[in-house]
């Protein structure tokens, strides 16, 4: 049987696919537009201040909450009455404090589009979009580490300008495919201070922003992309050892160094098979074997057979990660081995993430030795400079 996962890699090549932008210098900060949801039943939305509804070039004021039904028709309650099937797209523009939507402040405007479905998007200056996403994506830490804050502030800020999409209708989204966003939380001083003290920086190779990858922990050494994502090798991504000469992985003191997921071996078993057929669409009846057939350089797995009743699949790169998941989630990393022992399968592994880039923890180690940030993402993005475009 021929391999079938191409198709599930599909899903995996927004990761090299945008188009890079070029650099130049920009006359004022430039807005991302975030898909926060797509075809809600309902939205509610609401602000501390006034709230400026422009529906077909109409604006309304509106104080209180807006509550706005999708289906079985589109239509808008608010204090100043109803709006049935209005015209979209609609803007929501709050007039002083952020609006909030389930509980989260934003930043910016709201907008409602039609595409193929119905989108709300957040459009937003970026360095605010940065406090939304660098405390959910690196974590609050002390002072003796804001120079990973900020060169967390400037890989953040590279993707956004690298994934920023003309002729889309929305750039990115808030979750770990892309950069996790999660609006405005409470204020962080130290936070802030490596946002606006790297404002306007992005890394760039040969005159492009770059599609700046992080993860969590790469294990001891970070991989070239093409091992993880289809595509091909981008200068910049290449695999670098996360260590000074033969010392310690810069990452080794993080949680998710070392681990190991423990399975009963029928439920492992009965677990791969589900996850064939929702990957390939076909339902083995038993799984005689499970090989790794090919590994890179970093010893990550880059390709893994499974033989069953109904024949040979294949899965490569990122997507086996899925291969092994259950209540757990997928497996923290390709950087593993698999042992069984009596009536145990036994996954134990190195890293947390596809370890493309930026390794996170890595970089939280090398401010606490005094690494500055510009020298934390010279050491993971091979050739890059560092530019301010506004």
């Amino acid at each position: 049987m021929k391999s079938k996962a191409n198709f599930f890699f599909i899903i995996l090549t927004f990761a090299i696919s945008c188009t890079p932008f070029f650099v130049r210098k920009l006359k004022e900060e430039p807005t991302v537009r975030i898909l926060l949801q797509k075809n809600p039943e309902k939205l509610e939305l609401s602000s501390d201040s006034k709230i400026k509804l422009s529906i077909a070039e109409k604006n309304t004021l509106i104080s209180g909450k807006i509550s706005i039904y999708f289906n079985p028709y589109l239509r808008i309650i608010t204090s100043e009455g109803t709006i049935e099937d209005p015209t979209l797209p609609i803007t929501v523009h709050p007039m002083n404090k952020p609006i909030k939507i389930d509980g989260k402040l934003y930043p910016g405007i709201i907008k409602i589009l039609k595409s193929y479905d119905i989108l709300i998007v957040n459009e937003v200056k970026i360095e605010e979009y940065l406090k939304g996403v660098v405390p959910y994506e690196i974590g609050k830490l002390q002072e003796d580490q804001i120079e990973a804050l900020k060169a967390q502030a400037v890989a953040a800020r590279s993707y956004a300008m690298a994934n920023i999409k003309s002729g889309e209708p929305f750039d990115i989204s808030p979750t770990i495919w892309h950069q996790v966003y999660e609006g405005l939380g409470e204020p962080n001083h130290l936070i802030e201070r490596a946002i606006e003290s790297t404002r306007g920086i992005v890394a760039t190779y040969k005159g492009k922003v770059i599609d700046a990858k992080y993860s969590s922990t790469c294990g001891g050494v970070t991989e070239d992309n093409e091992n993880v994502w289809i595509g091909e090798k981008i200068p910049y991504l290449r695999s670098v050892k996360d260590s000074k000469g033969s010392g310690e992985p810069f990452c080794g003191k993080s949680p998710h160094y070392r681990w190991e997921r423990i399975y009963d071996k029928k439920e492992f078993f009965e677990n791969v098979k589900k996850q064939i057929k929702e990957l390939f669409g076909e339902a083995p009846g038993k799984i005689e074997w499970i090989k790794i057939t090919k590994r890179t350089k970093t010893n990550r797995v880059r390709t893994i057979e499974i033989n069953t009743d109904i024949g040979k699949f294949y899965l490569e790169k990122d997507a086996i990660r899925r291969l092994f998941s259950d209540y757990r989630g997928s497996l923290k990393s390709l950087m593993f081995q698999i042992k069984v022992k009596g009536n145990q399968i036994i996954v134990s592994g190195k890293g947390y993430g596809h370890g493309v880039g930026m390794c996170q923890y890595g970089a939280m180690e090398m401010a606490k030795e005094g690494y500055n940030y510009k020298s934390i993402l010279n050491h993971y993005y091979k050739g890059i400079k560092l530019e301010k475009l506004w």
